[in-house]
């Protein structure tokens, strides 16, 4: 995405995964290139019924705080690594060159079509 224009800024959305993740350490830094917009269910109570946000705090336990308050669990492993990370950021120029798939097609030629009407006659003294 960021291949034709290295210029252009990159958002990360995440739900609050591990405090290991490229997610959270961009996050937790001191950096002042991120802007850091936090959505939690706290910050707006009204978002969600009580007795919605009580069934879900028992059906997903732990797993509560990172869906709804963005606190990340501890340790496990994220399943955005490092690398992918990188490879988002990074400025490459395509593998392929631009070809006719991404060409608009050409515009049609027009096409006669006979006048179905050009056969009758006029109607005179009906009105």
């Amino acid at each position: 995405m960021r291949a034709r224009r290295p210029q252009a800024r990159l958002a990360m959305l995440s739900t609050a995964w591990s405090r290991t993740d490229p997610f959270w350490t961009a996050w937790a830094s001191d950096d002042p290139t991120w802007i850091r917009l936090q959505a939690t269910v706290d910050q707006d109570p009204t978002l969600f019924p009580a007795a919605y946000l009580e069934q879900e705090r028992n059906a997903l336990g732990d797993a509560f705080k990172r869906e709804y308050l963005g606190i990340p669990d501890g340790g496990q492993a994220s399943p955005f690594t490092w690398d992918l990370y990188y490879r988002a950021i990074r400025s490459n120029a395509p593998l392929v060159p631009r070809g006719p798939a991404f060409t608009p097609p050409a515009p049609l030629a027009p096409v006669p079509v006979p006048n179905p009407f050009h056969a009758l006659s006029a109607c005179r003294g009906l009105l």
